[in-house]
């Protein structure tokens, strides 16, 4: 048997038109073309069907891709809620070693020293005292106050990504919905 030679360009439109004609000249032929084609369109159906299907179960698979991204989102949401929180909490620790403690401390040692001022028309040492203490509270008063600073405006970052992620989560919850309808 020799193998098969296919043939090239205008060869093989005539080839293929010689075919058809011999097979159209018989009603068996006519029959074998029908069938073929009716068969061939069949096969063509299911495969495009296929895919369709294919192409919705695609379409389709995200949600459990959203399902994730709404859990993380849920996670970071929660956390973000929660370093917020203690960020904004007072503290439970030993009020003593606080620097409002000893801002609190270097204020009564002004005062008693300027009391025991009042005794002495004039003391350098105390005077010196009041100085050095309210340079110790000018100091902490300002490290005080940066802190504080800083934590408000951590505590507003963190309230703002948890806005943006409550958005995000918002979209997430409507598309899975969508997909749930269709």
């Amino acid at each position: 048997m020799q193998p098969l030679s296919l043939p090239v360009g205008e060869d093989a439109e005539t080839e293929y038109r010689a075919i058809e004609a011999t097979l159209l000249e018989t009603a068996r032929g006519r029959w074998f073309l029908a069938e073929h084609g009716r068969r061939a369109r069949r096969l063509d159906s299911n495969l495009l069907e296929d895919a369709i299907k294919r192409l919705q179960n695609s379409l389709r698979e995200p949600p459990a891709l959203l399902g994730q991204l709404k859990a993380e989102i849920e996670t970071v949401k929660a956390s973000l809620a929660e370093t917020r929180t203690k960020l904004m909490a007072r503290p439970t620790v030993d009020e003593s070693i606080l620097p409002t403690h000893a801002i609190l401390k270097a204020a009564e040692d002004i005062h008693d020293i300027a009391w025991s001022l009042q005794a002495n028309p004039f003391d350098p040492k105390g005077c010196e005292e009041i100085a050095r203490n309210a340079g110790k509270l000018y100091a902490m008063s300002q490290s005080q106050a940066a802190q504080s600073h800083r934590a408000v405006a951590a505590s507003n970052a963190l309230e703002t990504a948890a806005t943006k992620l409550e958005g995000v989560l918002e979209s997430v919850l409507h598309e899975l919905k969508v997909d749930d309808a269709s």
